[in-house]
């Protein structure tokens, strides 16, 4: 096969212009596994869903898989800062030369295929799994990308399913309402597979169980595992590495593979977690954290208030355009003690002070990054969060990490 893009940048090139909004339709991958002899078959996995807490799951099930002396392939998403985060094997990500000699395979075939345009998270989707075919792992670990049913990542006919919690996100393109939403998620589940859910309402978990009622398959929730001391900030990430601890077991268990209690907790207290409350830089104390939807920015107030209860917390807000954002920005501006401020970043679809201000009189600045510069020397003993968007906590990890702007700046 001839190589047809030779570098990171003529790949961005290409994905910018064949990738496109495209109906939902499973027949385009499924043509091109088909053509490779059907790699995302050759691996067991654990597939993840959920509102929130996906991404943190995936990286305690990982850590633990890794612990226990397994090897690990990762399909995750979005990144922050590099396209090859989105595949991490063995706890590293795919290195550029590989993920180009992929990504040259997924053109060809899909030229070969004569497949006019996908999606861009479908295109990704099946160079993960072609990936999977190349490399001999004993687990893959897949973050579904949005909502579960209709998902690309939800091609595959049997995995230990996770579902994380639920909550409003991704309206209306997942339903009207958490119950719309629920029915999404559950339907990850293929007949006869073992489901373990986080922190769920009893109402939605009643849509689950009928599900997994339906088709034959096995419900684990995480209350039911052990209870666990963990260093990472956010309370709501005990719900998480327990739903991570139950998968996790529920997977060994399931093919017949060395399990061991003490391992799996060291294990999640190891796990680094970047994005979530990660903290980036100090004087002020900085983080980062992809809390967007209303149900993440309930639980990010709320851990706010409790670690920094004596502290001045000022908070800077953005989010894409077609986000729905209103229940959010009227949750933190109803926090009188939570100085927000909404901005926006360079991306195309991110908001703009108009978009903000149709719904919400919160005060905007243009340009976050000169803002934080001007006022931090003034802020060192206030917490600053970044939040909203990943694209956007992507933009401010990396500018905040690239010059030493202030002392003790720290890559995670």
């Amino acid at each position: 096969m001839a190589i047809l893009m030779h570098n990171m940048a003529q790949i961005e090139q290409w994905l910018g212009v064949y990738t496109k909004s495209t109906p939902k339709d499973f027949s385009r991958m499924a043509s091109v596994l088909d053509r490779c002899d059907h790699p995302e078959l050759k691996t067991p996995a654990i597939h993840v869903t959920g509102t929130n807490g996906k991404g943190s799951t995936c990286r305690f099930i990982e850590q633990m898989a890794t612990d226990h002396g397994y090897s690990t392939l990762l399909f995750t998403s979005p990144h922050l800062e590099f396209i090859t985060e989105r595949i991490r094997h063995n706890k590293e990500n795919i290195d550029d030369q590989t993920f180009i000699q992929l990504m040259n395979e997924v053109r060809h075939h899909i030229e070969a295929l004569k497949i006019e345009s996908m999606s861009y998270f479908e295109v990704l989707t099946v160079a993960f799994f072609i990936y999977a075919g190349q490399v001999d792992v004993d687990l893959l670990i897949i973050e579904v990308g949005v909502g579960g049913e209709k998902d690309y990542t939800n091609i595959l006919p049997h995995a230990v399913r996770v579902i994380t919690s639920i909550g409003k996100d991704h309206i209306p393109s997942l339903g009207k309402d958490e119950f719309a939403i629920t029915k999404q998620k559950a339907g990850i589940m293929h007949h006869g597979d073992t489901v373990v859910v986080g922190e769920i309402a009893p109402e939605y978990l009643a849509i689950i169980q009928d599900k997994v009622t339906q088709e034959e398959g096995q419900l684990i929730s995480y209350k039911l595992q052990p209870q666990m001391d963990i260093p990472q900030l956010g309370f709501y990430q005990v719900w998480n590495v327990r739903t991570a601890y139950a998968a996790f077991a529920a997977f060994t268990k399931g093919n017949g593979l060395y399990f061991n209690q003490q391992t799996a907790i060291e294990a999640i207290q190891a796990t680094a977690l970047p994005g979530r409350m990660e903290l980036i830089a100090n004087k002020p104390a900085t983080f980062i954290d992809g809390a967007h939807n209303i149900s993440a920015i309930k639980v990010l107030l709320k851990e706010l208030k409790a670690t920094f209860a004596d502290k001045r917390i000022i908070m800077y807000f953005s989010s894409l355009d077609r986000k729905e954002i209103n229940d959010s920005l009227d949750y933190i501006q109803a926090h009188s003690d939570i100085e927000l401020y909404v901005t926006t970043f360079d991306d195309g679809e991110a908001r703009k002070e108009d978009d903000y201000l149709v719904t919400s009189d919160a005060k905007f600045v243009n340009n976050w990054y000169d803002d934080y510069k001007q006022t931090a020397p003034a802020n060192v003993d206030a917490v600053v969060v970044f939040c909203g968007s990943f694209y956007f906590i992507s933009e401010v990890r990396e500018k905040l990490q690239s010059e030493d702007i202030y002392e003790n700046i720290s890559n995670f």
